[in-house]
C-alpha cells in the first residue's frame, strides 16, 4: 500500500514538474484604437504539445471574449490582440490564461 501512495506521489510531483502555468502576462488597451494587447511568457519545450490554450478577456467582471487555442506561437510564449469596443475610464480589463497542462494566471488593467 505505502509503494502505491509514493508512485502516486512521485507521479504528481513529476507532472508539477512539466507543467505550469504563464510566468507572466502583460496587458496594454489603446483607447483610440480600442486595441487590447495581450503578450505571454510560457516557456516549453515544444509549443504544440505543451500551450496556454485558453485566454478569457473579462471587461469590469463580465466575460467579453473567450478564446481557444491549440498552441501557442513560440516556444517562449506569444502576442494576441483584441477590439474591445466600449470600454471607458475606469473600466477593469482581467485576462486570465489556462495551460493545457495545468495552471491558471491572470493579470488586470484599470483604463485610464
Amino acid at each position: 500500500m505505502k509503494q502505491h501512495f509514493l508512485i502516486a506521489i512521485l507521479a504528481l510531483i513529476s507532472i508539477g514538474l512539466w507543467a505550469h502555468p504563464a510566468s507572466s502576462i502583460g496587458l496594454k488597451y489603446d483607447a483610440k484604437t480600442q486595441i487590447l494587447s495581450l503578450n505571454f511568457d510560457h516557456q516549453v519545450k515544444n509549443p504544440a504539445d505543451h500551450y496556454i490554450n485558453s485566454i478569457i478577456i473579462k471587461l469590469d467582471g463580465k466575460d467579453v471574449i473567450v478564446h481557444n487555442l491549440s498552441a501557442q506561437e513560440t516556444a517562449q510564449g506569444g502576442t494576441l490582440i483584441y477590439k474591445l469596443i466600449g470600454v471607458k475610464a475606469g473600466s477593469q480589463i482581467e485576462a486570465i490564461s489556462n495551460c493545457n497542462k495545468t495552471g491558471k494566471k491572470s493579470t488586470k488593467l484599470v483604463v485610464k
